[in-house]
């Protein structure tokens, strides 16, 4: 019995009795009532929390999020009067993913100087929201194994596992890029592929991928004519990297079928080189439920992650 049920039952008690009670029965009258008051708060104490905890849990967290993009991609409010629109709409939601927000895990980053640190810091300390930091508000992070065989291991990546299949079936396969006038050529090809993408949400008209000749790892994925259809670039500093490139150079099933090929071949790179923490460079909200889906396909998590030199 909760406390509101507790009071209209002495009041309904107090008004229909028809004669007084005696002592005894007015004894027993109200230590039922304090049986069930303390029933009462008991129930208070272990339901609110559990509630509690069903509304701030990770998987809440991504349900938000998917109604939130939803909400973006309708074309509701434009620009960033979207995020403020949406959580005066919908307060407990948004209470509920501030709660799901700050139970996340933190993991501590200390970044070097370089040019991947001070891509990864400026990334990862970049206001959003109101002015607070990407970091501070959760970022896609995929877990890097020590062996980076063990990534594709277990039922969590059967369907990961099924779509490098249906790659390789296509006749995709992938290589690293080395060569200075390689990668040079590729990035040409990836502002075009860009600025003529079909789909109008990833299209960009000025692309702006000049700090990639940066960084040293580069992935290509190639069609079965060898002809590259996909490109990653990933910058890496100690146990860190950022997911700063990652996008195919054309549509088709090959294409689609590419990024998932590439994955634990990036995975794998980047365990070779010591790292454990993959960042995607974009902040949740900001992504689209489709590549949302992608990257809990293929393993990323949310998390707050502190910075530190």
């Amino acid at each position: 019995m909760r406390a509101l049920d507790l009071v209209r039952f002495l009041s309904t008690s107090a008004t229909t009795r028809t004669a007084p009670d005696t002592p005894t029965a007015l004894r027993a009258r109200l230590a039922g009532a304090a049986a069930r008051a303390l029933e009462a708060g008991r129930k208070v104490r272990t339901e609110v929390p559990r509630e509690l905890r069903e509304r701030t849990t990770e998987a809440s967290l991504a349900a938000f999020l998917t109604a939130y993009v939803d909400d973006r991609e309708s074309g509701a409010t434009e620009g960033g009067r979207h995020a403020l629109r949406y959580a005066l709409h919908h307060p407990s939601a948004t209470l509920g993913a501030v709660g799901a927000v700050l139970r996340l895990p933190v993991a501590p980053a200390a970044l070097g100087d370089g040019p991947a640190g001070e891509i990864l810091r400026s990334t990862l300390l970049a206001r959003h929201l109101g002015g607070l930091t990407v970091a501070s508000t959760g970022v896609a992070l995929l877990d890097v194994p020590a062996d980076g065989g063990d990534y594709v291991l277990g039922a969590a990546r059967q369907t990961l596992r099924r779509k490098v299949r249906a790659a390789q079936k296509k006749g995709v396969a992938f290589r690293f890029v080395e060569d200075p006038a390689e990668r040079a050529a590729l990035l040409e090809r990836a502002n075009a592929a860009e600025q003529a993408h079909a789909d109008t949400q990833y299209r960009v008209d000025t692309p702006d991928n000049s700090d990639l000749l940066l960084h040293d790892l580069w992935l290509v994925a190639t069609d079965a004519d060898g002809e590259a259809i996909m490109l990653s670039v990933t910058p890496v500093d100690g146990e860190w990297a950022l997911l700063r490139y990652f996008r195919t150079l054309g549509a088709s099933p090959a294409h689609s079928d590419a990024r998932y090929l590439l994955m634990p071949a990036l995975v794998a790179a980047l365990a070779e080189r010591g790292v454990r923490h993959l960042v995607d460079s974009t902040p949740p909200p900001q992504l689209s439920n489709g590549l949302r889906h992608f990257q809990r396909m293929v393993g990323y998590r949310y998390a707050r992650v502190r910075v530190t030199r």
